[in-house]
């Protein structure tokens, strides 16, 4: 039988700090396995590094998680409960898509390794229904300003793609810039290039964006193309 509330209000909590060091739990050990996945990519991502990352042996990370499978369903658990619940208006639906789609990306720049991992190792075993359910409203969105559900669904699918592919391409490259890279310095033409070569280039090199900039031409550029599908 289940404890039910009563049963579990008086026990007590586990402190967060024992000698010093954080106490472990199933979501510190996720967490730190996606910092892990942001700084190094999924290669890092080992029992060995998570326990060193949470300074650990790796023995002890099995009193919470069970072996990687374990940890890589843990993972996807935190990184989903991270994830921005859409509070869509299809009222005011141009605005209210552009201020969740801001949402989402951020969510994305703070879970930069997911997308990574994903590309190498098949997380849908380990999603659920619950999981899913912002993924449901999303496309209940645009159900409701007037698509149909076959727009609906390329709706969904491509605003994903843009979020997801400009946190992935753009944001990491400056978010994360490779040892010696400055991104905002960078015009598009190598250095010591002659000046006779790529001249379309040099022509559009002082008219950079920040990528906040960028990002809401993005999705101006979105919303146009969602406004012709109704």
């Amino acid at each position: 039988m289940s404890e039910g509330p009563d049963a579990t209000a008086g026990r007590r909590r586990r402190p967060e700090f024992r000698a010093g060091r954080p106490t472990l739990t199933r979501e510190r050990i996720a967490r730190a396995a996606l910092e892990l996945l942001g700084d190094g990519g999924p290669a890092e991502l080992t029992m060995r590094n998570v326990g060193a990352r949470l300074d650990v042996s790796p023995r002890a990370l099995y009193n919470y998680v069970a072996d990687r499978r374990d940890l890589l369903a843990e993972i996807v658990a935190v990184c989903q409960a991270d994830r921005p619940v859409p509070r869509l208006d299809p009222g005011d639906w141009r605005e209210s898509l552009r201020a969740h789609c801001r949402l989402l990306r951020t969510w994305y720049r703070t879970h930069p390794g997911m997308l990574a991992l994903a590309h190498v190792e098949d997380l849908t075993p380990f999603t659920s229904p619950d999981m899913l359910r912002a993924d449901d409203a999303f496309v209940a969105f645009f159900l409701d300003i007037g698509l149909p559900p076959r727009a609906a669904r390329r709706a969904w699918s491509i605003t994903v793609l843009q979020v997801a592919g400009f946190a992935e391409v753009w944001d990491t490259w400056y978010d994360r810039p490779p040892p010696g890279a400055d991104p905002a310095a960078w015009t598009g033409i190598p250095p010591n290039t002659p000046d006779t070569e790529l001249p379309h280039l040099r022509l559009v090199a002082g008219e950079s964006e920040t990528p906040d900039e960028l990002f809401e031409t993005v999705m101006t550029t979105l919303l146009a193309g969602i406004e012709a599908m109704r």
